[in-house]
């Protein structure tokens, strides 16, 4: 029995399975396909040993309260309870109870059990929207992941010490390595396979509602700031609010879709081309284009790229192609392609770190429907676990340690060094390790908390803190053109990148990714589905396939309010400060907003599509999006940056950023191949220039 849970309170639910049953058959009735409990609600609801008898602790005391309300209702009407009803009876009643938290309960509940892949269930709904998790023919695999010490393993000094093993801590190992020095890697995940981080819709990062797989689960919650209220969120439930980075070997790029795009030159120098609005704190990178294209050229080699020259690269000129053609089309891609060149645009098969053929000894991808948030099903997807760290662990140059936690950096001017907490069969163990330099890579929410908590930096540690503004425009189109067919989003356009149709930069407009049923179920992207029932079972069936929508990604304008403290009082698992966040949003981000919105509604006009609407709520997800950056931003001089252009924190002599939160500005596409060609610029750099 789960803890706090009583024996009375368990005999009490049961008691109300057979009303909630009936209710639950109202919100998916049966029809050619199986009733809701029958289909998979049943063995959600009712499963006392696996992981959703924990996730359902919230919803079990509402169920009860509403099972109690129907049958009440239904001893007003002389029957013996809910289930005893007529079902025309038992809709008046549900009808009655909708604006309830109660009801509101059920209905999720139901679009969890019938829609959603978890915990190695296969619910009814999948089969009946055509969902199948991997392609006909396909046999997932679990490829080996490099190879780990143990605690006691870890020698007292390295050269250098990482912290995180994300495309930044990948790329510097790897890099470090190469030129023979002796590093340790500290990952504070645990080392799990590829199979525990695929086909779970409920555990996934991206679309976690309840304790996602790839972290970090309990002991490091955060204190959200917003207004003048704060709340305390722990990585255990809906990883919106927490935030969408990954805490996994590979960080975010082991569960990423890959999007590889380089910054435009003007994206290195904002403050240059467009000024600061009031209460901005746009700036100038302390390197340009021309600058960094060389490390883009190796960055999309090393890490694996697959693109087209054309529409998209033509202001970003580059001394090499891609080292794998682009992805195959898919009737997203053919669709808004003619749009837009209807419009006069430019556009191009988005460029992706996927493998569309057999590359470095792994296979093509499969081209499965759940890429976005989930692991490869055959190691097709590059990030930095399979091609950076590897590569530095192969060298055997790198000693790789998961599942412990750096909690203090220290800076000195004969050594640096950290301490490491490691739980060892539940006995926490301490380590002290020097080294020459320390590499501090836990992106940009982590990396200035352990910082801050170290007493290392200036005033500008965890300021600028900022991501994108994003926006969704839908609408229907007569023939389906997003399949259950991946890797996701498609094609785009950067017309309105620096272009003058947006302010502030604009942003990149891409298709749509194909949702996931759980996804489509709980927030049906058009208007008039009915909220369940019938109608809503009929919708999932036939409708949910005609949506389709424009995905607007664009600058978001950092302000130095925004920023990352320590929390005070709230303590992570060893006892250190937890990050305190705080993202205000400048006027001029929303301007973003609003002219992606028009530009996305446009293209899907010349689409040909119906009912185009911009989709309400939050354009981030919160305070830590998964472009979150800037938190230890780069610059000429102390006044104006958290580290120099080398990544070296100011006032160290030792200590070295090499991630996301490096960057003074966060351009208007996915940041990734950024963060792996500054890495490489950094890391380089640092090899040239060693501390002695």
């Amino acid at each position: 029995m789960p803890a706090g849970e009583s024996a009375e309170g368990r005999d009490g639910f049961r008691r109300a399975l057979p009303t909630l049953r009936a209710a639950v058959d109202r919100i998916i009735p049966a029809d050619a396909w199986p009733s809701g409990w029958v289909g998979g609600v049943g063995a959600y609801l009712t499963d006392e040993d696996g992981p959703a008898h924990r996730d359902l602790a919230w919803a079990r005391p509402l169920l009860e309260a509403l099972a109690g309300r129907l049958d009440a209702a239904a001893a007003g009407d002389g029957a013996g309870g809910f289930a005893e009803l007529p079902v025309h009876r038992q809709d008046e009643l549900l009808a009655g109870e909708s604006a309830a938290a109660e009801f509101e309960a059920l209905r999720r509940v139901c679009w969890e059990g019938y829609y959603a892949a978890a915990d190695g269930r296969s619910p009814a709904g999948l089969e009946m929207v055509g969902y199948r998790a991997v392609p006909p023919g396909v046999d997932p695999i679990d490829p080996a992941l490099p190879a780990t010490i143990s605690p006691r393993q870890v020698a007292a000094r390295y050269d250098a010490i990482i912290v995180g093993t994300g495309p930044g801590g990948g790329v510097a190992a790897q890099v470090l390595t190469e030129a023979g020095r002796r590093v340790l890697l500290v990952e504070r995940a645990p080392l799990l396979p590829n199979s525990a981080l695929r086909g779970d819709h409920l555990h996934g990062k991206r679309n976690a509602v309840y304790w996602p797989t790839v972290g970090p689960g309990q002991g490091h919650p955060r204190l959200i700031r917003a207004g003048d209220h704060d709340e305390v969120v722990d990585g255990t439930g809906d990883a919106g609010p927490y935030g969408l980075n990954a805490d996994v070997l590979g960080g975010g790029t082991r569960v990423w879709q890959g999007m590889s795009w380089r910054f435009l030159p003007e994206d290195f120098a904002m403050a240059s081309e467009y000024g600061n609005p009031e209460g901005a704190s746009l700036a100038d990178w302390p390197v340009d284009y021309d600058e960094m294209e060389p490390h883009y050229t190796r960055a999309e080699w090393e890490l694996g790229v697959a693109g087209e020259t054309g529409a998209l690269t033509r202001r970003t000129p580059r001394s090499a192609g891609y080292p794998m053609p682009a992805m195959g089309t898919e009737p997203a891609r053919e669709l808004l392609s003619r749009a837009a060149e209807r419009l006069g645009w430019g556009w191009g098969p988005i460029p992706l770190a996927i493998n569309s053929v057999p590359h470095d000894g792994r296979p093509a991808c499969v081209r499965c429907p759940q890429c976005v948030g989930h692991a490869c099903p055959v190691d097709a997807k590059n990030g930095a676990h399979n091609t950076f760290v590897a590569r530095a662990v192969a060298s055997g140059g790198c000693d790789l340690l998961v599942d412990a936690e750096v909690i203090e950096v220290r800076d000195g001017p004969s050594g640096a060094g950290v301490t490491i907490m490691a739980d060892t069969s539940g006995e926490p163990v301490t380590l002290t390790v020097s080294a020459d330099v320390v590499v501090v890579a836990a992106g940009a929410v982590e990396t200035p908390r352990l910082l801050l908590a170290s007493g290392i930096g200036n005033d500008h540690v965890g300021r600028h803190l900022h991501d994108h503004r994003f926006t969704t425009i839908v609408g229907m189109v007569d023939e389906p053109v997003k399949p259950f067919i991946g890797p996701g989003h498609s094609i785009a356009t950067l017309d309105h990148v620096h272009a003058g149709s947006i302010p502030w930069g604009g942003g990149v407009l891409v298709d749509l990714m194909g949702l996931l049923p759980l996804t489509s179920a709980m927030a049906p992207a058009n208007e008039g589905v009915p909220a369940w029932g019938a109608g809503h079972k009929q919708w999932m069936r036939d409708g949910r396939a005609h949506v389709f929508g424009v995905f607007g990604m664009g600058q978001e304008i950092p302000m130095p309010v925004s920023r990352v403290t320590l929390a005070g009082q709230v303590r992570d698992r060893w006892g250190r400060p937890g990050a305190a966040l705080r993202k205000n949003v400048h006027a001029a981000s929303r301007l973003v907003e609003d002219g992606m919105a028009v530009e996305g509604a446009r293209w899907l006009d010349a689409a040909g599509a119906r009912a185009v609407r911009r989709l309400s709520g939050p354009a981030t997800a919160s305070a830590a999006g998964e472009h979150s950056c800037g938190t230890m931003r780069m610059g000429d001089s102390p006044e104006h940056s958290a580290t120099d252009a080398g990544g070296r924190v100011h006032g160290t002599r030792r200590i070295y950023v090499c991630d996301s939160s490096l960057h003074p500005t966060n351009g208007s596409v996915n940041p990734t191949l950024t963060i792996v060609a500054n890495a490489f610029r950094v890391s380089q750099r640092l090899v040239e220039a060693w501390p002695r």
